[in-house]
């Protein structure tokens, strides 16, 4: 766990102690409260607000007060009196730099971007798993719909998405000149053949697979592959794979000794 880590929203909102350990929010509404207010770290949440995301814009009579009993019930359980004040026209979650996942989250995405386009594929690894580590789930887990996340949800997991591939290119790049590179690339497999399986038209996991499948000796499940890929891709969207799948593809072709590699190149014709 990161140092100073206090908020996580990368799956079910939790509050961390000072040891770093989860503490659920047990109460739906105040899970709910805390998410509204962690969307907007440091930033004054109108009550009117807090009301929509508490009660979907139907709030009842008592809702003023039920929401004060709320953000006393969030104060005790952040044990800081500070954290959450009262500034008109609502409330007002304090967040310092490095105590919301999100944030930490995005930063190690960024810099495993600048790593990725310098080919430092080192950093790379590191920054990408120091990301992936933080993910607990969907973010906004069991939050309502009408709380205004979606967007950022979307944002987080194609993010997510990009880490994974950022981290097995590098791990492919890393294991070209390394002596001990197949022993390295052959665990990655099975992760990639869950990914492949999960995001059927993703291509990027597709060809990561197969590289991982033929460097690591396994010509004939990496062609399967492909082949599964160009059919579902030509099945479901009308199109063959894109071109570094298709250079992939026949970098494996090429490197042939028994001759069915002519075979395999009339089929992708």
């Amino acid at each position: 766990m990161y140092s100073g880590l206090r908020f996580g929203l990368l799956g079910p909102t939790v509050v961390y102690d000072a040891d770093g350990v989860p503490r659920p929010v047990n109460s739906a509404k105040g899970r709910v409260l805390l998410t509204a207010l962690l969307l907007e770290p440091g930033r004054v949440v109108s009550v009117e607000v807090l009301k929509d995301a508490l009660w979907g814009g139907t709030p009842p009579a008592s809702a003023h007060a039920s929401l004060q009993n709320h953000v006393t019930r969030l104060r005790r359980l952040l044990d800081d009196p500070d954290r959450l004040r009262s500034v008109p026209p609502g409330y007002q979650l304090r967040v310092s730099e490095g105590e919301l996942d999100v944030r930490l989250f995005e930063t190690r995405i960024g810099a495993a971007r600048v790593a990725h386009a310098r080919r430092d594929w080192e950093r790379a690894v590191t920054e990408a798993a120091a990301a992936l580590g933080l993910w607990r789930g969907t973010p906004l887990t069991g939050m309502p719909p009408g709380l205004g996340g979606l967007s950022l949800v979307q944002r987080l997991e194609e993010a997510r998405l990009f880490a994974l591939e950022c981290r097995y290119e590098a791990e492919l790049e890393l294991g070209r000149g390394m002596s001990d590179g197949d022993a390295r690339l052959s665990g990655l497999a099975p992760e990639l053949a869950a990914l492949v399986a999960e995001f059927p038209l993703r291509e990027a996991f597709h060809r990561q697979l197969m590289m991982v499948l033929y460097r690591t000796g396994r010509r004939a499940e990496a062609l399967a592959v492909h082949r599964d890929l160009r059919r579902t891709l030509i099945h479901e969207l009308g199109v063959e794979p894109g071109l570094t799948v298709r250079e992939a593809h026949l970098e494996i072709l090429r490197d042939d000794d028994s001759g069915s590699g002519s075979a395999e190149l009339a089929d992708a014709a």
